[in-house]
């Protein structure tokens, strides 16, 4: 066993963490901080302070290496993995023009924005109700070129939050394949820019933007003297491409493309399932999404549920504030407390239904939640576990959409995400999937599938196989509760989809 060490960087949503491993996967210290509170400047706007992010990881990172004591020059090599599209305008010197905007952002740009006169003629030709108009006013420099076209005149990058703090610690802007997701100009199946000048037209990119994309478990660069000034990292140490959390917690929790029958789900702010595969099969209308994996040589088929835990932090902080009040006394998070509620409420909660839709997307851009079934007798503990089952119902629609992709039956499920923490979200998901779920011990999957891929590209492991044979966590394997998955069954033939397509067809009449 290699003395050698590793260390994972992990930048979330929420907060940002630094981990220092071991070769055999023993966490020897680690640290979190918060960030500062994301902005709402405007209605559907979501955006984040990208320097404080920045100050949270490199806090981190010197509060683990304080709290470990050791020998830096132990640490072979380091890997970064981090929240998913959320981009920010770069200028030459590294300094962010603008607060990062958020993969939570809803705002999208107008077809009048585009200056190309037939562009903006097709464009308005095919409808704004059409998946590439729709697709095409996603794109973060159309809505920089409409809200503030001087940022974008002075822009030297657009990049993810990945690549600038890639940038932060190396001098380069540079993203692992799984960190480009969302409406980017790539060619998926090479894990490479594309060369389709239309497609670069369409979304408002100039080539010399991007930043490089490098193959997972390939070097960056080494950590620059400025760096290492602000984090107590070794100049010199090697940081490789790892790519988005969601990818490296798949990784983390022991899932290889090589393997058939498994399934990664992350109970986190925006819910999926994901399937590692040997090869990008693409969805025409984004069912799911095929993007690079954390594994080299590898991509992940992920179908989202764009916001799946943060719907549970909405009714706690909506609709349970008496317990949000309890938790910051007792620090127990008001979730955990809502959970102990639901573990009294029988499956299926007395009729009431939840389906769990609180933001629109690609296919239904009018789409809204909804619930049906409210009696007398229904209590808050019957509204949150019924919120739970309709997530759980809408990983299930996720499987069954990846098993058809893919020809293949899944057959077991790896559960990660702050949700996994809950007993009872994690039986309500396994009762509700009818498949037996194996929940990790250790709740650091995205490190630990960081601290994999730094382990692979410094050599310590030959590849990821051997990497997940060696420093993958002890887990816990939930079965299914017969009658529970019984009347899951039953609910989710006879309401849950046929309700889903009443649900699309009333939301678009909806006023806005």
């Amino acid at each position: 066993m290699s003395d050698r060490l590793l260390l994972a960087l992990d930048s979330g949503s929420q907060s940002s963490r630094a981990l220092l491993f071991d070769a055999a996967g023993n966490i020897l210290a680690s640290s979190q901080h918060q960030h500062a509170p994301m902005k709402y400047p405007m209605p559907g706007a979501v955006e984040q302070d990208p320097l404080d992010i920045r100050e949270a990881l490199f806090a981190s990172v010197r509060e683990c290496l304080n709290r470990w004591g050791g020998d830096v020059g132990r640490i072979a090599g380091a890997a970064l993995t981090t929240q998913r599209n959320t981009m920010l305008p770069v200028a030459a010197d590294g300094a962010p023009l603008a607060d990062a905007v958020s993969w939570l952002d809803r705002r999208t740009a107008s077809v009048d924005s585009e200056p190309t006169a037939w562009l903006r003629w097709l464009l308005k030709l095919m409808g704004e109700k059409a998946l590439i108009p729709r697709l095409v006013a996603k794109s973060v420099p159309r809505q920089w070129r409409e809200r503030c076209p001087d940022v974008l005149a002075s822009t030297w990058k657009i990049s993810s939050i990945e690549g600038w703090l890639n940038h932060q610690l190396t001098g380069r802007v540079a993203v692992g394949p799984g960190g480009v997701v969302g409406t980017w100009p790539l060619a998926v199946k090479h894990l490479a820019w594309s060369d389709s000048n239309l497609l670069y037209t369409l979304l408002g990119f100039r080539r010399e933007w991007l930043p490089d994309i490098v193959p997972s478990a390939q070097k960056i660069g080494e950590i620059t003297a400025t760096a290492a000034a602000q984090t107590g990292l070794p100049q010199g140490l090697p940081l490789f491409a790892c790519g988005g959390d969601k990818q490296a917690e798949a990784l983390g929790g022991g899932l290889l493309s090589s393997r058939r029958g498994e399934a990664a789900v992350s109970l986190g702010t925006g819910s999926s399932i994901c399937v590692p595969w040997p090869r990008a099969l693409q969805s025409r209308n984004y069912q799911w999404i095929a993007m690079g994996a954390a594994e080299p040589n590898a991509f992940c088929l992920e179908y989202l549920l764009f916001r799946g835990m943060w719907t549970a932090r909405w009714f706690a902080n909506e609709l349970a504030r008496d317990l949000v009040q309890s938790a910051a006394q007792t620090g127990k998070p008001a979730e955990a407390l809502l959970c102990e509620e639901a573990a009294h409420v029988p499956a299926g909660c007395d009729g009431l239904m939840v389906w769990p839709r609180w933001s629109p997307t690609l296919q239904q851009p009018r789409e809204t939640g909804a619930a049906i079934g409210l009696r007398e007798t229904h209590t808050r503990a019957h509204f949150f576990r019924a919120l739970l089952e309709g997530i759980a119902f809408d990983l299930r629609r996720g499987r069954h959409i990846l098993e058809r992709a893919t020809k293949m039956k899944i057959e077991r499920l790896m559960v990660a995400g702050g949700g996994a923490r809950s007993r009872t979200i994690v039986q309500i998901l396994c009762d509700v999937l009818g498949l037996p779920v194996v929940r990790p011990e250790s709740e650091e999957l995205s490190a630990r599938g960081a601290a994999m891929v730094a382990a692979i590209g410094c050599g310590v492991y030959a590849d990821a196989p051997e990497a997940v044979r060696a420093m993958a966590s002890p887990a816990e394997t939930f079965t299914p509760q017969a009658d529970n998955a019984a009347r899951y069954e039953n609910i989710y033939r006879k309401v849950y989809l046929p309700g889903l397509k009443t649900c699309h067809r009333v939301s678009s009449t909806l006023p806005r």
